[in-house]
This record gives structure tokens, C-alpha cells and sequence, in this order.
């Protein structure tokens, strides 16, 4: 396998398309010609991943956070230039898997959950699937060349389905006027036709709609396109069940996590069955988490953030950013389902408060 056929691998796992408008994943040092000898998974790559991975005899690294975020414009003296330079000088790979982990059902906070030993029931913030639907009149004997070409150009393509389409029979009336080049009927005359009716999803392209009217027969075609929002299993955070009070929370996390809780906001001390996890900085999402959850647990949570949460009566669990070392080994395990490949996880702590 060499890296090209891993990103596509990955891009199953994790699609890069859910990663944020500012992010910056995907393959970031490397050649996709180069052929994988091995897979390592980290939250962070430094000098001391990169001697873990050549000790491992595994030439790619599978970080969570982006060495080269934001872009760096040289390569210096500077920690990042010297870890690109490292990479390079032992031909190694380096793949970022961020937002985009974040962003699924099993990802970087459901794995969290499962850590805790917590049960994740729904993503915390729900992603829509955005598609469009094209519903286009036909006459009814070129339906069937038509499809092929609507095929061709891209439409109807559905999951791992292809050539789907819908169609009803109905009846079309127009008049030409004295201008028009009408492919059936007369000028100035009242023509009814045979129609038919196709209905199929695309992505919306502009492209591909004016590839379809080129592919038309009519010379002004009939259609309508629609914007179809469906909910799916992917979203930022999960919510999972609990049942117990902040101060048995409290001490799951410390018992379960391998790195100390940063702070703690009580914001007050009823019975708790439902928390909120994002791995990383989720503080911004604090009035999400308080209509679904008794608590949020996160990490780089400011003091006016907890302030306000504290007078507002609601429990917060600064866990630290570095809670999201638990996707190293949850990243390994999903990279082993999909993999014909040697996987490690590293064993180098990279938390920077340690």
C-alpha cells in the first residue's frame, strides 16, 4: 500500500471533507508514491514520535493535531522546522487526522466516553447531510436516454448506490412562440406531450446542471432543484448516560484519565444522568451542552467561561486538552479494522503541562 491508497483508506474512517474550513489535514509531509511499512498513531508529532516511529520500523505517523498549523511560511531553526526537517531526512510520512476525526460517531469524544467508561447515546452537536435533488420533464421516449446521460454527467449517485432515479408519468403543455426553435410542436400553437418526470439527487453543481440542459432536448427544458437536509450520526462531541452526582464524576475522570483534572466548576449538586464530552477546547459550546447535559467535560476552559457557568448553576470539568491522548489507541484500534498493515500507537507522553 503505498500513501495515496492509506489517505483513501483513511478518508472511509474519517473523510477530510467533515474536517473545518480552517484546519489543515491530510497527508502534510511526504510523497503519496512512497509504500507504507507501518502505521504509528499520536495526538502530537515531536523529535521523540519520530524516534518511537523509526525504533518501531514504521515509516508514517498518523497525528491528531497538525504540525504545520497554522502554515508556516520557512523552515529554520524553529522546533516545527526542525520536526518537518527530521521527517524528511528519515523519509517519513506524516498524515493529519483533526477536525475531521472530531466530527464522527466513533471519533475523538466517543472515544473519550468510552474511556470514562460511558455510555455515548448521540453526538452532542448533529451534523446535516446536505444534498440536491434535480426534477427535470422529459418526453416520455427519450427518458430512457436521457437517465444514461444524467448518469454520465453525475446524477443519481446515493451512498454506495448508482443510477437512481424516480419518475412519474404527466402530461406537459406549452405554446412556442414566433422566436422559439421548439424541438416538438408548432409556433404559436398549444402542444401537449407524454412526459415524464425524473427525479434524482447530485451535489448540487452548477456544472453539472448545465451539462444537463445541454443534454436536454428541449430548448428550454422544465426542471426545479431542491435542497434536501437529512440528519446523520456524525457531529462535534457526543452525549453520554451517567448516573451520579458531580462529585462521582469528578472522580471517574480522575481514576480513568492519566493526566490530573485542570478544574472544577460545581455549578451545583443534583442528580446528574446525561454529560456532554468534546475533546479538546470545547468551552464555545457550553449553551449546547447545558440543553442536553448535566455536565460538560473539556479542556482549555477560560475563567469568565467557568465564572458565568458557575453563577449560572451548571457543572463543568476542565479535563485539559491533552484528554484527547485517549484517541491514540482508539485511532489504532479503527486503523486495525481497515488496515492490512503493521499499526503501533505510540508510547511518548507529549502532554506540554507534564
Amino acid at each position: 500500500m503505498n500513501i495515496k491508497q492509506l489517505v483513501e483508506k483513511l478518508n472511509n474512517i474519517a473523510p477530510f471533507n467533515d474536517a473545518e474550513d480552517w484546519d489543515n489535514v491530510g497527508l502534510l509531509v511526504g510523497s503519496n508514491k512512497n509504500e507504507v511499512t507501518g502505521v504509528m498513531t499520536t495526538l502530537d508529532c515531536n523529535l521523540e514520535v519520530i524516534e518511537d516511529a523509526i525504533d518501531n520500523d514504521v515509516n508514517t505517523i498518523i497525528a491528531h493535531h497538525p504540525i504545520i498549523f497554522p502554515k508556516i511560511s520557512k523552515l529554520d531553526d524553529s522546533y516545527h522546522s526542525d520536526i518537518i526537517k527530521t521527517l524528511i531526512k528519515n523519509d517519513l510520512n506524516l498524515i493529519a487526522m483533526h477536525t475531521n476525526l472530531d466530527h464522527q460517531s466513533n471519533g475523538v469524544s466517543s472515544i473519550i466516553a468510552k474511556n470514562l467508561g460511558l455510555k455515548a447515546v448521540s453526538p452532542l452537536i448533529r451534523h446535516d447531510e446536505i444534498s440536491y435533488k434535480l426534477r427535470v420533464n422529459i418526453p416520455k421516449e427519450d427518458k430512457e436516454d436521457f437517465k444514461k446521460q444524467l448518469n454520465q454527467i453525475g446524477f443519481g449517485n446515493q451512498g454506495d448506490y448508482s443510477e437512481c432515479f424516480f419518475e412519474y408519468d404527466v402530461q406537459g403543455q406549452f405554446k412556442p412562440n414566433e422566436q422559439a426553435n421548439p424541438t416538438i410542436g408548432t409556433n404559436n400553437e398549444l402542444e401537449y406531450v407524454d412526459e415524464v418526470i425524473i427525479e434524482s439527487i447530485f451535489d448540487g453543481s452548477r456544472e453539472k446542471i448545465l451539462n444537463m440542459i445541454e443534454a436536454h432536448p428541449y430548448e428550454e427544458p422544465a426542471y426545479d432543484v431542491f435542497k434536501i437536509t437529512k440528519p446523520t450520526s456524525k457531529g462535534l462531541g457526543v452525549v453520554a448516560e451517567f448516573n451520579g452526582t458531580m462529585d462521582d464524576l469528578v472522580e471517574v475522570v480522575r481514576n480513568q484519565s492519566k493526566s490530573p483534572v485542570v478544574n472544577v466548576v460545581k455549578g451545583n449538586d443534583g442528580k446528574m444522568t446525561r454529560v456532554a464530552i468534546i475533546g479538546g477546547s470545547g468551552a464555545s459550546f457550553i449553551s449546547e451542552a447545558r440543553k442536553q447535559a448535566d455536565c460538560l467535560i473539556t479542556g482549555d476552559i477560560k475563567y469568565h467561561e467557568a465564572f458565568d457557568a458557575k453563577e449560572e448553576g451548571y457543572n463543568l470539568i476542565d479535563a485539559g486538552h491533552y484528554l484527547e491522548y485517549m484517541m491514540i489507541e482508539g485511532l489504532k484500534d479503527l486503523l486495525i479494522e481497515q488496515l492490512d498493515l503493521k499499526v503501533v500507537a505510540t508510547k511518548v507522553n507529549t502532554n506540554p503541562f507534564m
